[in-house]
């Protein structure tokens, strides 16, 4: 770890402070559903770190072995990890994660196959602002990543998040620079304020194949939360592209669409509009079409009685290069409901003796090679759920489209041990068409330790991490709750595999087995491991 000035280690202090505060310190936002699952809450960003020192370059890391520790920077934690690989060069891949030393995203660039990286921080477009949710991407055809981040400001003392600008910082070096990064849709307001948009939980994939009509098109979606005085209205889908490398973006547009079939609940807005909704994921087939997955709240025929906000995967897509998008169509309902899960301290998901906040969002990518599309989840269905006392099973399921999303298949149970398994994220090789899921694995029961899994369709599975993580004795998020005193809150919202052309698999994910200064007690790190 690198030496900090004195002003640095006050600062330090400030946040380590402030980040042992029970997560409860904060009053809750009279939120239900779809709303608990905005990406940007207290028990995510329990202090102020806007005023954290930032610099583009910050230390190097020297890979050590089967699994590497990227955080080179501090002893603050690191989580919600994406990486990508560039088309052109396989040696060339971005990393990034919310990093809660700084004021920024983190960023972790390798130019040699992961031999060794470069991590500095990116993406805040003012001095008032912080990065968050952070996804990158490479442009084959305008030779740039584009790394997508959500900026918000903090306000003290009330604890309220403002603004949520959905912003991109472009590199031309490959991820070992930025440049400024730049306002694609803004956002309005606090968490209290009268009206509140709030942009949150975005995703970025740009068209890469060179026989596509829109090669080079760079598409964003996320998800707009609408509130009135703290009280959540909507969170539509929306969408814009680039068509430069990033350095102009489209005027956003909704995409989420309206479905009388399958959006039958509204908080408010017109009847059938699909608009409460999370984790949006666009892909891009080899003949352009562009597909996005995203969960949806409002189809009350999923509804156990007694419950509500059940999740459904819907998609829509668009064959015309974005300019117009299909109604959504449905892919599958999910066991996420309200007496799905047991919950944490602030009352958000969580898994069977933990307090780490969780959701059942994968992803959807589309085959390089034949156009198939593959989408991954997870939920309690196998668990013991529709109850008021939750136990949890959660599995990983995979569910196939060969015909552009007009039918598919049955979802396949990916990993059949008895404990939890949760933060899945598929990939497809390129020089085989196998397919991998990367997830967070407890096993054959649910124990305090958890481990980062890989499965390859076909082939078998793998334990990826060297050494398990321990989210019960945190040095960060702590619950205070008894019984779980030290257990983490919150350890990211996924994990990500990105396979490059050399068909190698690139793997990073949040990992809590690095013993703090604390006795007892476990860091928060990104990891990386190749296989």
């Amino acid at each position: 770890m690198k030496l900090k000035t004195t002003f640095a280690l006050i600062i330090a202090l400030i946040l380590l402070a402030a980040l042992i505060v029970p997560a409860g310190a904060r009053p809750l936002l009279p939120e239900s559903g779809m709303a608990k699952k905005r990406t940007v809450t207290f028990d995510v960003f329990g202090f102020d770190k806007q005023h954290g020192p930032h610099s583009q370059f910050e230390c190097n890391v020297t890979s050590g072995g089967a699994n590497t520790n990227l955080d080179c920077d501090d002893l603050f934690p690191n989580n919600e990890p994406d990486i990508e690989v560039n088309p052109a060069n396989a040696l060339n891949m971005v990393a990034s994660s919310n990093d809660y030393g700084t004021c920024c995203d983190q960023f972790y660039t390798t130019l040699d196959g992961g031999l060794t990286w470069t991590t500095g921080n990116m993406s805040r477009n003012s001095p008032q602002v912080t990065g968050s949710d952070p996804v990158t991407v490479f442009d084959r055809k305008h030779g740039v990543a584009i790394h997508s981040s959500l900026n918000f400001s903090f306000q003290l003392p009330t604890g309220e998040a403002c603004r949520g600008d959905l912003t991109v910082s472009v590199s031309t070096d490959g991820g070992i620079t930025w440049l400024p990064a730049q306002v694609v849709d803004s956002g309005f307001g606090c968490d209290f304020s009268s009206v509140q948009l709030f942009n949150d939980k975005e995703w970025i994939v740009t068209d890469n194949y060179p026989s596509s009509p829109f090669y080079g098109r760079t598409y964003i979606t996320w998800s707009k939360f609408v509130s009135a005085s703290g009280a959540y209205q909507s969170s539509a889908i929306f969408e814009a592209h680039s068509d430069d490398g990033g350095k102009h973006w489209t005027k956003a547009q909704e995409i989420s669409g309206s479905n009388g079939a399958l959006c039958t609940f509204q908080v408010a807005g017109p009847a059938g509009q699909c608009d409460q909704n999370q984790f949006s994921v666009p892909t891009v087939a080899p003949d352009g079409t562009v597909y996005v997955a995203f969960q949806n709240e409002q189809n009350q025929s999923l509804w156990e009685s007694g419950e509500s906000a059940d999740d459904q995967y819907l998609l829509v897509k668009s064959t015309n290069g974005g300019q117009t998008w299909s109604n959504p169509s449905f892919v599958v309902g999910l066991e996420d409901g309200s007496a799905d899960y047991p919950r944490n301290v602030n009352d958000r998901q969580t898994l069977t003796g933990y307090q780490v906040r969780v959701n059942s969002a994968g992803n959807i990518v589309s085959s390089p090679t034949n156009g198939n599309l593959y989408l991954v989840f997870s939920d309690n269905r196998n668990g013991t759920h529709d109850t008021a006392n939750p136990v949890t099973n959660t599995d990983v399921f995979l569910m196939t489209s060969s015909n552009g999303g007009t039918s598919w298949s049955d979802p396949v149970l990916v990993d059949s041990s008895a404990g939890d398994q949760w933060f899945p994220w598929v990939d497809v090789n390129p020089t085989n068409s196998n397919v991998g899921i990367l997830y967070n694995d407890r096993g054959s029961s649910n124990g305090a330790l958890y481990n980062a899994a890989l499965m390859e369709m076909p082939g078998s599975k793998t334990t990826v991490s060297t050494a398990p993580s321990n989210p019960t004795q945190s040095r960060y998020f702590r619950a205070g709750v008894a019984g779980c005193e030290n257990c983490a809150t919150f350890h990211g919202d996924y994990i990500n595999i990105s396979y490059g052309s050399d068909g190698k698999a690139n793997m990073v994910w949040t990992d809590m087995r690095d013993p703090s200064d604390v006795a007892g007690l476990f860091f928060q790190f990104i990891y990386y491991a190749q296989k």
